[in-house]
């Protein structure tokens, strides 16, 4: 799945455009994974990153983050060794909240038919020992919950749907 939006890092804004491993940053593309003990490999180089709230913190330096106008282009459904795409495959809409990484729901905020307003948490994400809480990217009506807490989930599953 496709993503574009624009970082904001101690107030300076940097276009982003993250496709699968592949992260393009001002049009310069970058090889990023993490691994499971939670380390960031950017081209093969290790970082370690936190993320809490509004604070990065990598290699024990402390930055302003904030994310705006994401947009998803929905890619087509991998087929799995066992055959077709991966069950509760679910289009994102502009209101979709997705997984950031794999993981464990700890905690789900909303329920079917509630109002939110962007930047209300919508769940709790557990990954590599830290909860990450996602957020509402637009105000609107919750549509759907499509997780549980204890289900485990994969990056940019479709979590909660936001109209």
């Amino acid at each position: 799945m496709k993503r574009e939006f624009t970082l904001t890092l101690d107030n300076i804004e940097y276009p982003i455009v993250a496709d699968g491993g592949t992260i393009t940053v001002n049009g310069r593309p970058f090889s990023v994974e993490v691994t499971d003990d939670g380390t960031v490999l950017v081209d093969g180089i290790a970082y370690d990153v936190a993320l809490e709230g509004e604070t990065a913190t990598v290699g024990g330096k402390s930055y302003t983050v904030q994310i705006s106008g994401l947009a998803m282009t929905a890619a087509a459904p991998t087929p799995t060794p066992s055959g077709p795409a991966a069950p509760a495959a679910v289009e994102a809409g502009a209101g979709a909240v997705l997984a950031i990484m794999p993981g464990k729901i700890v905690r789900v905020m909303v329920k079917p038919g509630q109002q939110v307003k962007e930047g209300d948490p919508v769940c709790v994400l557990e990954a590599m020992k830290m909860e990450n809480e996602l957020h509402a990217r637009q105000s609107g009506t919750v549509r759907a919950v499509h997780v549980k807490p204890g289900d485990d989930v994969e990056k940019d599953q479709v979590l909660v749907e936001i109209e």
